[in-house]
């Protein structure tokens, strides 16, 4: 008697092989660093425009802003806080890359709020946010035409119950 090959694990054999070279394909067409391979991140990225050694074009879901994202950052997406949009006119994100250093772990993040506001308030609402977080007092500014960016640079660490910020190379205690 002759052996035949049933059709229908056939079939899933088949299915599956395809399936599997298809999703191989597609996951090689991404340049191998952290941000391509968090799938979250990779939606917001632009796979084929590096802008810079380093940095990917990152684009908002808001289609207000495009940004230089770092290759290493992966963006949070956890808890339903870690990424918020409304429509055109609200976006706010986090990402972060943890380097290992020594026998810890350091964590490096951007924290970004987009916001349709009036210019009248923002002043007031970014003093309190760099004062909150940063323990800074006059935060650095880029103004284009059209756009309006502050930025400050500051670590933490905590050693024992007291938070230590360093703030251009000035150590505060909290």
């Amino acid at each position: 008697m002759k052996k035949r090959i049933k059709p229908l694990p056939a079939i899933i054999v088949g299915a599956a092989i395809l399936i599997g070279a298809i999703w191989f394909i597609n996951e090689s067409r991404y340049p191998n660093v952290p941000a391509f391979d968090d799938h979250f991140t990779r939606k917001f990225l632009n796979k084929d425009k590096k802008v810079s050694d380093g940095f990917y074009e990152f684009k908002s879901k808001t289609n207000q802003y495009t940004m230089w994202f770092p290759e290493e950052y992966q963006v949070l997406h956890k808890y339903r806080e870690d990424y918020t949009r409304n429509d055109e006119s609200y976006e706010n994100w986090s990402a972060a890359y943890i380097q290992p250093y020594e026998n810890d772990k350091q964590t490096y993040a951007i924290k970004v709020e987009f916001s349709e506001n009036d210019t009248k308030s923002a002043s007031i609402y970014v003093a309190s946010l760099f004062k909150e977080q940063l323990d800074s007092k006059k935060t650095k500014q880029v103004e284009t035409s059209n756009t309006r960016i502050y930025y400050d640079y500051a670590y933490t660490y905590f050693r024992g119950t007291n938070q230590h910020i360093v703030h251009n190379d000035k150590r505060l205690l909290r």
